[in-house]
């Protein structure tokens, strides 16, 4: 899985490939399946499971739902690549679930993407979608909250203290939050794994 800097380069590359006229709707979609982290009440599941086949093909979907699909398709196709240079071999590579990867590929990433102050901007005003999982809808107070949340961690490139306020305004990660933190430095100084992460911003698109 990547991370939301990530996912947000990503998708950047893709709509540079392939322009859409609703590319903010393909954005704020790529950002929401890891809304689960903000409510006990909705499961990875709901959120990661949603498409049969996990593909670049977006007939028939509208563009929130194109972002969606495509943050999935990303976590499993960054997953292919590093598993290609044997980075989960790597210690602390795959401690608290990866997290700790995924936050230093968001370091490395964030200058890539130059239009965040629009982006915040977009986050703090989301539109009012009607978004179902299974049975229920996914309210629109839990939305604006997820996306607030990473509107404040866009503001400036990821440090060990803007991560952990975003680790800790997650209610699954609060607790770990300085584990997290600690691993993430130990990566970060192991140049191997800085040089696996990267090659995936190269390769995913």
């Amino acid at each position: 899985m990547a991370s939301q800097v990530a996912h947000i380069v990503y998708a950047k590359k893709y709509l540079d490939r392939h322009p859409m006229k609703e590319a903010d709707s393909f954005i704020l979609g790529s950002l929401f399946p890891d809304i689960r982290r903000m409510s006990k009440e909705i499961s990875r599941s709901q959120t990661h499971h949603n498409f049969e086949t996990l593909d670049l093909d977006f007939n028939g979907l509208a563009p929130f739902e194109a972002g969606w699909k495509f943050h999935i398709w990303c976590d499993m196709k960054r997953n292919e690549i590093l598993n290609k240079y044997n980075f989960y071999s790597l210690k602390y590579a795959e401690d608290f679930g990866g997290l700790p990867a995924r936050l230093l590929e968001d370091e490395l990433l964030y200058e890539k993407y130059s239009n965040w102050e629009k982006l915040v901007h977009l986050l703090n005003n989301p539109p009012n979608l009607k978004i179902k999982l299974s049975d229920q809808i996914v309210s629109y107070e839990t939305l604006e909250h997820w996306y607030a949340i990473v509107a404040k961690y866009f503001e400036k490139k990821p440090s060990d203290k803007t991560i952990k306020i975003f680790l800790c305004k997650q209610l699954s990660l609060k607790k770990e939050a300085d584990g997290i933190i600690d691993d993430l430095g130990k990566l970060r100084n192991n140049q191997k794994a800085v040089e696996i992460l990267k090659k995936v911003s190269e390769e995913i698109i």
